[in-house]
C-alpha cells in the first residue's frame, strides 16, 4: 500500500486553546497524519507552554515551530479555504459538511490555495463571529447526548479524514473550489478586511437601523460573500464598488 500523500496538508488553527496538554496532544495527532503547521490564537496560558511538550511526543517539532496570533483572521492570513469545526450546528447561512466531505473538499482543492482546520477552545468552542469567517462548518454525527470531543480528538478525526481523502485524491471528485479565477481565491484575511470596510461603509450610511440585530446582520452579510468563494480579482472589484459608493456619498 502506498501511503505517500501528494497534496499539501492543511494548517491547524487552535482558537483560544486553554490547556497546554491539549495543545501537545493535538500536535501529536497532527504528526500521526502528516500535518505540520500549527497556529495558536490567543492561548489562555500564554506561549510557549511547558505542559505541551510531554504530550506532543513525536510531535515535538510541531510545538517548537507553532506560531501565535491575536485573532483567527490574522492566523488565517494566507488561507483561502477555512473549515471551522463545531459540536453543534449554528443558525448561520454557511455551508455545512461532515468531516469526510470537508476533508475531500480540502484534499481536492488542487492549486487554488492553502486550507486550514479551525478548532475552538475546550470549554465553549468557536463563537459565531469566528465560525462566519469559514467557508464550511464541520460537524460530526456523534452521540446526540454527548457530541463534544476533546480538542486533540477533534484534531485527530479531521487530520485522519484529510489523510484518507488525500491518499485517494486520484479518484476523488473535482472540487468546486477549482473553478476559482486564475488569480486564485481571496484569503481569509483579505476577506475579513473587505468585510470590515463594507460594514463601516454600511454603518456610516445608516444601514444598520436595529442595533439589537446589527451583529446578526453583519454575520449574514459575511456568510453571503463567503459562500461565493471570491477570487482576489472579484474582491478587488468589490473594493472598487465600495470606494465608488462612499466617494459619491462624501461629495
Amino acid at each position: 500500500m502506498d501511503d505517500e500523500v501528494k497534496s499539501d496538508p492543511p494548517v491547524v488553527i487552535l482558537a483560544r486553546p486553554q490547556m497546554g496538554e491539549n495543545i501537545g496532544a493535538a500536535a501529536r495527532a497532527m504528526m500521526n497524519c502528516g500535518l505540520a503547521d500549527l497556529r495558536l490564537v490567543a492561548p489562555r496560558d500564554g506561549w510557549p507552554n511547558a505542559a505541551a511538550l510531554p504530550m506532543a511526543a513525536g510531535g515535538k517539532s510541531i510545538i517548537e515551530n507553532a506560531t501565535v496570533f491575536d485573532t483567527v483572521a490574522a492566523a488565517a492570513h494566507d488561507i483561502t479555504f477555512l473549515a471551522a469545526t463545531s459540536a453543534r450546528r449554528r443558525d448561520l447561512s454557511i455551508q455545512s459538511a461532515n468531516p469526510r466531505t470537508a476533508a475531500e473538499m480540502i484534499a481536492t482543492k488542487a492549486s487554488t490555495g492553502k486550507a486550514a482546520l479551525l478548532f475552538g477552545p475546550e470549554a465553549s468552542g468557536l463563537d459565531n463571529d469566528e465560525v462566519v469567517l469559514a467557508d464550511v462548518l464541520v460537524t460530526a454525527s456523534l452521540n446526540p447526548a454527548y457530541p463534544s470531543l476533546n480538542l486533540a480528538q477533534g484534531v485527530l478525526v479531521m487530520a485522519w479524514e484529510w489523510r484518507m481523502a488525500a491518499l485517494a485524491v486520484g479518484t476523488a471528485p473535482a472540487s468546486p473550489l477549482e473553478t476559482a479565477g486564475s488569480d486564485g481565491l481571496a484569503t481569509v484575511a483579505e476577506r475579513d478586511y473587505f468585510f470590515k470596510r463594507l460594514e463601516t461603509a454600511l454603518d456610516d450610511g445608516g444601514f444598520f437601523t436595529a442595533p439589537d440585530m446589527m451583529a446578526t446582520v453583519k454575520r449574514n452579510i459575511r456568510a453571503l460573500y463567503t459562500r461565493a468563494a471570491l477570487s482576489k480579482q472579484e474582491l478587488s472589484t468589490l473594493h472598487g464598488v465600495v470606494q465608488a459608493l462612499t466617494s459619491k456619498r462624501k461629495n
